[in-house]
This record gives C-alpha cells, sequence and structure tokens, in this order.
C-alpha cells in the first residue's frame, strides 16, 4: 500500500516527475562523470607505469653496458638485486645481444632464452596494461650493441588508488542525488504550490461551487494560467446562465405550443411533458416526470393496429441509431379508454459538446380523425376497387366473346377466301377447260366438215354410180 502510493506520487504528480526527473539528471551526469574520471585516471596510471619502466629500464640499460659485454654476471646481479627496492617491480633482468638471460630478479629464469625481444636495437613497450607494463631498452656501448635491460612494473597501489577514487565518485554521486533530490523537492513545492491552487480551485468547481476563484499574483507561468483559468471560469459561468435563461425560454415555449411535446433525458426518462402531452396520455406531471414512456398499460400500437415493441418507439430508436425520427404513426390506446387515439410523432435529439445525446424532444400531434378518414377513405377505395375490379371482369368477358366473335368471322372470312380462291381456280379451270372443248369442238367441225364433204361425195358419187348403172341397163 504503501509503495503504491509512492509510486503514484513519484509518477503520476508533476511534484514526483520534477523529483524524479531531477535524481535522474543528476545519477546519468554523476555516473558519466565518474565513467570518465575513472577511465582518465586508469589511462593516466598507465601513462605513468609507461614512462616510469621506461626510465628504470634506460637507467638499468646505461648502469649495465658494461658489466654486459665483459660478461661480469657477479656485477649484473648486484644491479638487478638493486633495482628491487622499487615499490611496483615485477621484475627486472638483463640479457645479451643473443637473448640470453644475465641476471634476474627471479633467478630461475637465469640462462633462459628469450624469444620476444625486438630484432632491432630499440626500445619498445612489449605489454602495456594494469596488471604489467613491460619495457626493454637496449644496452649501447657507443653505437654497439651488446644486450638489453628489461623491466616489468605492475599497478597495485595505482589500482587500489584508482579504486578509492571510483568509490568516493560513487559516494559523491549518491550525495549528489539526494541532495539534488531535496532540492527538487523545494523546487516542486515551490513551483507546484501554486499550480495546486488551480487544482484546489478545480475541485471546488467540480465539487459544485460556481463562484470559486484561483487568487494567484504575479506574473510567471502559474499565474497566467490561473487568470486564464479565472475567465474560463466567469465565460463559462456566463454562459452557463445564458443557457439556463434560454433553457427557461425554452421550456415555456414548449409548453405553449400547440402540440403535446415530451422531454426525454439521455437514457429516455421523461424530464418534463406540456399539458397537452399529459392530457393525451391521461396522466399528472408527477406521474409523468422520470417515466420512459414505454409502459405497456398505454398500449402502444403500429399503424397496422400490432403492439409496438418497445425497441421501435421513437425515443428508443433516436438513442439506438442517434438519428432523428420523422412523421412516425403511432397509436394509443390508455387504460381507462378503449378508443385509439392515433398520432403523428418526431423525435428530435439534442447533443453536447462530446457528441453525446443530452436530451429528446418527442411531439405529438393527433391524427385521428384523418386516422379515420384514411380508413373510411380506404374501405371506400377498397368498395370502388372491387366494383372496378368486377366491372373490369365483364369487360374481359365480352373482351374474351368479342374475340371468340372476332376468330369466328376472321375463319369464315378466311373459309370465304378460300372459297372465293376456289371459284376462281374452278372458273380458271372451267374457262380452260371450255376453250380446250372449243378448239375440240372447232376440231370436231372440222372434222365433220370433212366427213359430211367426202359422205356427200359419196353419196353423190354413189348417185352417179346408180345413173352410171341405170343408163347402162337402159341401153
Amino acid at each position: 500500500m504503501m509503495m503504491t502510493k509512492l509510486s503514484r506520487f513519484l509518477f503520476s504528480t508533476l511534484r514526483g516527475r520534477l523529483i524524479v526527473s531531477v535524481a535522474l539528471v543528476h545519477a546519468i551526469m554523476m555516473a558519466l562523470f565518474i565513467v570518465d574520471l575513472t577511465a582518465r585516471q586508469r589511462a593516466m596510471l598507465l601513462e605513468r607505469q609507461v614512462e616510469e619502466a621506461t626510465a628504470l629500464s634506460r637507467t638499468l640499460a646505461v648502469s649495465a653496458a658494461g658489466w654486459i659485454a665483459a660478461d661480469d654476471i657477479a656485477g649484473l646481479l648486484e644491479l638487478v638485486e638493486a633495482q628491487k627496492r622499487y615499490p611496483e617491480l615485477l621484475f627486472a633482468m638483463l640479457i645479451d645481444e643473443q637473448g640470453r638471460v644475465l641476471a634476474d630478479t627471479d633467478t630461475r629464469r637465469s640462462g633462459l632464452y628469450l624469444q620476444d625481444l625486438p630484432r632491432d636495437s630499440r626500445q619498445a613497450v612489449l605489454s602495456q596494461n594494469p596488471a604489467l607494463v613491460d619495457v626493454a631498452v637496449p644496452a649501447m656501448i657507443g653505437a654497439r650493441h651488446v644486450g638489453w635491460a628489461r623491466v616489468g612494473i605492475g599497478q597495485k597501489e595505482g589500482s587500489r588508488k584508482l579504486a578509492e577514487i571510483t568509490r568516493n565518485g560513487v559516494f559523491y554521486a549518491l550525495a549528489a542525488i539526494l541532495v539534488g533530490s531535496v532540492v527538487a523537492w523545494f523546487m516542486g513545492l515551490r513551483i507546484t504550490k501554486r499550480l495546486y491552487c488551480v487544482q484546489q480551485t478545480i475541485d471546488a468547481v467540480s465539487s459544485g461551487d460556481r463562484t470559486a476563484r484561483s487568487s494567484i499574483s504575479g506574473d510567471d507561468e502559474a499565474a497566467v494560467m490561473a487568470s486564464e483559468f479565472n475567465s474560463m471560469l466567469d465565460t463559462l459561468a456566463e454562459k452557463d446562465m445564458n443557457l439556463r435563461a434560454s433553457e427557461e425560454r425554452y421550456r415555456s415555449l414548449i409548453f405553449k405550443v400547440q402540440a403535446a411535446i415530451v422531454l426525454h433525458d439521455g437514457q429516455g426518462r421523461i424530464l418534463a411533458g406540456n399539458p397537452m402531452a399529459r392530457r393525451l396520455l391521461g396522466l399528472s406531471e408527477n406521474q409523468l416526470l422520470g417515466k420512459d414512456l414505454i409502459d405497456p398499460a398505454w398500449h402502444f400500437l403500429r399503424e397496422d393496429g400490432s403492439v409496438l415493441p418497445p425497441a421501435e418507439y421513437p425515443v428508443s430508436q433516436v438513442l439506438t441509431t442517434r438519428h432523428s425520427i420523422k412523421d412516425c404513426i403511432i397509436g394509443i390506446r390508455r387504460p381507462d379508454c378503449d378508443e385509439v387515439a392515433w398520432m403523428l410523432v418526431n423525435a428530435e435529439p439534442e447533443y453536447d459538446d462530446s457528441g453525446e445525446i443530452v436530451q429528446t424532444i418527442v411531439s405529438f400531434v393527433e391524427i385521428t380523425r384523418r386516422k379515420h378518414a384514411e380508413e373510411e377513405l380506404h374501405v371506400k377505395t377498397v368498395e370502388l376497387e372491387e366494383e372496378v375490379a368486377e366491372r373490369q371482369m365483364a369487360q374481359e368477358n365480352l373482351q374474351d366473346k368479342a374475340l371468340l366473335l372476332e376468330d369466328e368471322i376472321e375463319k369464315r372470312q378466311k373459309a370465304q377466301d378460300e372459297l372465293e380462291q376456289l371459284n376462281e381456280t374452278l372458273e380458271q379451270r372451267i374457262q380452260e377447260r371450255t376453250a380446250e372443248l372449243e378448239a375440240k369442238n372447232a376440231d370436231l367441225q372440222k372434222m365433220n366438215k370433212l366427213f359430211v364433204g367426202r359422205e356427200l361425195r359419196m353419196v353423190e358419187l354413189k348417185e352417179r354410180i346408180r345413173e352410171l348403172e341405170g343408163k347402162t341397163v337402159d341401153k
């Protein structure tokens, strides 16, 4: 619980964030400083270590050059033993030109040959790290190279001092973070104190005190913000007064208008209803307020006479679709009256600045007479349509008979046409037959004439023959 409060204070409040920010800045800066200081100190110590090893190697090389050339092992051992007084010395050795160890602080290496010496006679740093700096310097007699002096130095004391510096740096960093946090606490307290005055004003206004204002003097950001916040509150108070006055005028207009008006809140409950609405619903003002106006006892009906479900009531549709409902016809049957009152209902939503529906205005216009007239007109229309249908049926029957008659006439006409065509064909055939018979008759007449002429000549010939025969007999 305590950790939750502390976390909320540090990360959810301006004062806590300021403290955390300052502490983080101090921590990052001090961490960078310590890292940089440690790196610089380590580099400096290593550089000094290299310089000391080089100086010691040069001194040893100069001192031992003649003894190396003379191969004076005893003298060389004395020189090497003298170097042990150096506190950071790890080893010191004198080597001939071939790489053989002539003298060493570690006598076990005497006589060994080294393979890592430079190939040419020049100074060389063979190892360079905080644990060991190994420097080899050539021993020269004039311009002749006679051997090597090699020294290795450690950094125990330097590492100890470096660790001490690091610890001190961490301590100073923690102290700086703590001091910075305390300073940030007092700075945040001083800076946010003026902002919390504005917060207190906001809390007072939220609790219902519309007259609360922030009293912060000065010309800093907090004072400017408080002044602008006070101006905003004054503007909102003025708008609120104008809104209340407008709402009063609006309600007065609703109560005076010659239509049934009901106001619903954002959840569909009734806020107010004018006298016509109360008379229409048969409820008093106290009975009307707070209701949902979807009471099954009132029997809201669809236009076809079926019961209207609550989801189809105009206010419910407005709250669901967030759009206005226009010219919806609803029937209302109150418990104390069997007759249905038909209403033309319109529902119009009103939105706040965030787009939420704050109230819905529902208007009722009674159209019972019109509805009855429409029903009567519908009945008469149905009767007329039935009469028209009967007449149309009779007309269709006449049309069917006319069609049958037309078909019969058409068939007779067709038969007559066929008969006329047949007559024409017969007349043509008769004409053709007559012409043929006339031709044959002419031919027969010619034949008859021919036969008759022959018969006449035969008769004449026979008579002539008889005459001749008769004359012959007479003689």
